[in-house]
């Protein structure tokens, strides 16, 4: 009876031990779960641009080869080397042309000394009119095949045919001219194009002339201006998409071909739509995409699903999911999950 009533005490004493620890509040609790964030609000955009992604290329891309036959004997150039019009820039071994030359030149020497010479008697009525043909015609010959090997001797030169910069050097001395598919190529770099493709559905908003902004991540993001040059008229079978190419200057060669630039283009129709900023947009493993707007209090995230549009120069349109003025998280989005505490 002893052993049964000191057991009910200890009991009766760890339930009001127990009973008198602190418990941590549901308001603690919160409080340890709010999230610092920063917010913008969602704007209104009034003219429509256009953003996409395109590549630098040459204004104009020039491949040669040799026009002759032979080994390579010298390359006066290297990629990147700037060069004139008319400029050398490789030879062939040219030693058999140039005997060739000296025959030919040897043999029309002589034709010109019998011309000369049977000039003065045929006028004198003293050689007969076919032997005088047959004078002018060795005379011809002999002249054309000159011609001939000086010509030859020439195409023994690779000249550039523009004032560019070389894009691409694939010879060496020694090589064969006939295994070189093109050696080298020449291209205009002080004008460039950036081509970027252009969904179906848009393409009729770009027009030849139209202004355009590009900015190049391989240059500290620098900002570029250009106009619009050519828009494709036919599609890629493929992607269904049409090149569009945009003219800039690039006087000091900085921007080389093969750069990434982002591309946006003002297609001046006034258009009324609610932009938000690209660091606010995120992506599910679904694929789907959502922003966190501020409740009305302010003090919390709500997960809401947006439908975008084209990237424009102050974010990203938002085609359905949002209203004016309302707030979006721009910072510390990663750490929310739907109906999260926060504080600005």
């Amino acid at each position: 009876m002893r052993f049964y009533y000191w057991g009910c005490l200890m009991c009766t004493m760890t339930v009001l031990v127990a009973c008198g620890e602190k418990q941590p509040t549901n308001s603690t609790k919160e409080v340890d779960r709010v999230v610092k964030i920063e917010a913008q609000p969602v704007l209104a955009a009034g003219v429509s641009a256009l953003h996409y992604s395109g590549t630098a290329e040459p204004l104009q891309t020039i491949s040669l080869s040799f026009e002759n036959v032979g080994t390579v004997d010298k390359v006066y150039v290297q990629e990147g080397d700037i060069v004139r019009k008319g400029q050398v820039l490789a030879t062939l071994n040219r030693t058999d042309d140039e005997h060739l030359q000296s025959a030919s030149l040897a043999k029309y020497r002589q034709a010109k000394d019998a011309y000369n010479r049977f000039k003065s008697v045929y006028k004198s009525g003293s050689l007969a009119d076919i032997k005088w043909v047959e004078v002018e015609t060795t005379l011809k010959e002999a002249e054309s095949q000159l011609q001939l090997a000086r010509s030859s001797v020439d195409k023994c030169k690779m000249r550039s045919p523009i004032d560019g910069v070389v894009g691409k050097r694939d010879i060496e001395p020694g090589q064969y001219s006939v295994s070189l598919k093109t050696p080298i190529e020449v291209v205009i770099l002080k004008k460039i194009q950036v081509k970027v493709s252009v969904a179906e559905n848009e393409i009729s908003k770009i027009k030849k002339g139209q202004q355009a902004t590009f900015t190049i991540a391989a240059l500290s993001g620098r900002s570029f201006s250009g106009i619009v040059s050519s828009v494709g008229v036919v599609p890629d079978p493929i992607s269904r998409t049409y090149d569009v190419k945009i003219m800039v200057q690039n006087t000091n060669l900085e921007i080389k071909a093969g750069m990434v630039c982002d591309v946006y283009l003002n297609t001046g129709i006034q258009q009324n739509c609610l932009t938000v900023s690209k660091n606010a947009v995120t992506k599910d493993d679904e694929g789907k995409t959502y922003v966190y707007v501020l409740s009305s209090d302010k003090k919390r995230a709500i997960k809401k699903e947006v439908r975008l549009g084209n990237y424009r120069n102050e974010g990203i349109e938002v085609i359905s999911g949002l209203n004016p003025e309302q707030l979006v998280v721009t910072e510390g989005k990663e750490k929310l999950s739907d109906n999260s505490l926060i504080s600005l």
